[in-house]
């Protein structure tokens, strides 16, 4: 599977260069195309309906047979307004017809709340069909598992938590923490993952049945 950059319209992140020269094919939804000029990152594909980008005040675009937009030799994806997906949402579809399935996004942390938490969900769509999903800020590192198990390295100044982002995870383990789980049960509404420690060079976290949202959070 291809690996995804998103980068999406929230707070912006000094993301490094690393994360776009390892990517398949870059995306950027609204917001995220300004984010993306001053990062000096190139994406494959803008997409978006631009209520919240500056390229709705760029000239100079010239709208294409296909329903697309071509402008200074980057493809342009005009959305409408009226739709049920999120910018974002639609950039990840459109990622995955593209043949991407390993996602990480960027500049898709705070801003509004409810598009974080629009952004989780999207996480969560991901790891639904692939098994993996990832959103990275300054302060924060959040992963999207269903059935499957990650190693998580040890960060200095770094908590580690563990959520059920289904009604309920089964088989959840945790090892390589100060606080460990070995085939529990996870319910979304009995957050008792917060703030774990490693104990270990690595962490280790499993799901047998559910999905996991595992949130690594700088600590001031």
């Amino acid at each position: 599977m291809k690996k995804c950059l998103v980068i999406s319209g929230g707070d912006f992140y000094d993301a490094p260069r690393s994360l776009y020269e390892e990517a398949d094919f870059v995306i950027a939804c609204d917001k995220g195309w300004d984010y993306a000029k001053k990062l000096g990152f190139k994406p494959d594909v803008v997409i978006g309906d631009f209520d919240s980008s500056l390229l709705a005040e760029e000239g100079g675009a010239e709208k294409s047979q296909d329903g697309t937009v071509r402008q200074d030799g980057t493809k342009i994806i005009k959305l409408s307004r009226d739709k049920d997906d999120s910018d974002t949402m639609a950039g990840v579809k459109y990622a995955i017809e593209q043949g991407c399935g390993d996602f990480t996004f960027i500049c898709a942390a705070s801003g509004r709340f409810d598009h974080f938490f629009c952004n989780i969900q999207t996480l969560s769509f991901i790891a639904e069909r692939f098994g993996k999903a990832s959103l990275l800020s300054e302060k924060e590192e959040i992963t999207v598992i269903k059935n499957r198990s990650i190693e998580i390295p040890r960060r200095e100044g770094w908590s580690l938590s563990v959520f059920s982002l289904c009604d309920e995870s089964r088989g959840v383990s945790e090892a390589g923490t100060r606080w460990q789980l070995n085939g529990a049960i996870m319910q979304q509404n009995a957050p008792y993952g917060l703030s774990n420690e490693w104990t270990a060079d690595k962490a280790a976290v499993s799901v047998e049945e559910g999905t996991l949202i595992i949130i690594l959070s700088k600590m001031d």
